[in-house]
């Protein structure tokens, strides 16, 4: 089974819960960790609605999955701009064409951002993290997924690059591309020695190739509608604040409590607007809905972009996320989170400056995939 097919499993249940997610993410980890050599897992911090369909599905396998190069398909998520807690990234960046033929129309909210027939938008995801290694452990775990009684040796941060190729005609082929993969960053360990990174080579090999699959007319291949077709879209209302309510409602008739579900439309919010490839009038009603969820702190801008805090305490993982998003493009530049320590903090070795999830994404309209 490759990464897609089990995306399409784990969304299976229109009607997923964070409990199954977790459940279908540890089952995954669990059967890499048998095969031997390489796993990853996820931290998912929210309940996927059927309103995020595959969208927040991929996401959370991608994630799930992300430094699992054996398994070889590239995940569709993406983030970037200037927190400078880990070390920089390898890509140059990428820069909107606000060209006069850009767009729909020209009333499109973000003008230059729609690729038009022939061009492709180009979402580059770069994922860093921090897993933990414990002693005779041969496999790696986030925190919150540990093993019972399990105190950690070192902790490491990995990173994996994706890439995705949306067509302007969103029918056509749509590209993904994963790697390199599994380049570690850093170690931190109360015993920095060559055997602590000798065994995170062995479990996690550097992987420099790069693997690559696709989808005609959006991302899925059965699940319909596909996941980044327009006929995906057409569920969201238009106006923001009929938006946020849309998301609440839905988390209330699954089952969420008042302070579950306003939490919950502010997370689905953000799964959505960090695909980058929402057409420009979605990406601009659910910009415009983040701060009427009430969740969002504004704590920061630079230029056009501006950075969102939430502190999500009513979900089965509470933490606290960052997201920045370029007003002038509707793209999402940065996402971060970092969960609640459970237990003894002082066993967590990973400092309270690094999040456990960094995302950065670069976006831009291109003329071809190569």
């Amino acid at each position: 089974m490759d990464v897609l097919e089990q995306v399409r499993e784990v969304n299976a249940d229109t009607a997923l819960t964070k409990d199954q997610i977790r459940g279908a993410r540890s089952r995954l980890v669990q059967r890499i960790d048998e095969g031997g050599a390489a796993a990853r897992t996820r931290s998912g911090h929210r309940l996927l609605l059927p309103i995020a369909g595959l969208v927040a599905g991929v996401a959370a396998v991608t994630a799930t999955l992300i430094v699992v190069s054996q398994l070889g398909a590239p995940t569709i998520r993406v983030e970037a701009v200037p927190t400078g807690t880990i070390s920089p990234r390898p890509q140059g960046e990428i820069i909107p064409r606000p060209d006069p033929t850009s767009g729909t129309t020209a009333t499109e909210p973000f003008p230059g951002t729609t690729p038009q027939a022939g061009q492709y938008l180009r979402v580059v995801t770069t994922d860093e993290r921090v897993l933990y290694r414990s002693q005779g452990q041969s496999w790696f775990y986030e925190w919150a997924y540990r093993p019972a009684q399990s105190v950690p040796l070192s902790a490491a941060v990995y990173r994996n690059i994706d890439t995705l190729y949306m067509p302007g005609d969103r029918s056509g082929v749509w590209v993904g591309r994963y790697g390199p993969s599994n380049e570690r960053v850093t170690i931190f360990s109360r015993e920095q020695s060559t055997d602590d990174g000798a065994a995170w080579d062995a479990m996690l090999p550097f992987r420099a190739g790069v693997e690559e699959w696709t989808y005609t007319g959006g991302i899925g291949g059965e699940i319909l509608p596909l996941t980044g077709s327009l006929e995906s879209y057409d569920q969201y209302p238009n106006d923001p604040a009929a938006l946020v309510r849309w998301f609440h409602d839905r988390a209330v008739s699954f089952g969420s409590s008042e302070e579950e579900a306003e939490e919950l439309a502010a997370s689905n919010i953000i799964d959505v607007l960090t695909t980058n490839y929402a057409p420009a009038d979605i990406r601009a009603a659910f910009v415009e809905a983040l701060p009427l969820t009430g969740e969002a702190e504004q704590i920061g801008s630079a230029g056009s972009v501006v950075t969102y805090r939430f502190r999500f305490t009513h979900m089965s993982d509470p933490c606290a996320v960052t997201l920045s998003i370029d007003m002038a493009t509707g793209w999402a530049v940065e996402y971060t989170s970092r969960f609640d320590r459970i237990g003894d903090a002082s066993v967590d070795l990973a400092p309270a400056d690094v999040p456990d999830i960094r995302r950065t994404f670069e976006v831009g309209v291109v003329d071809s995939r190569h």
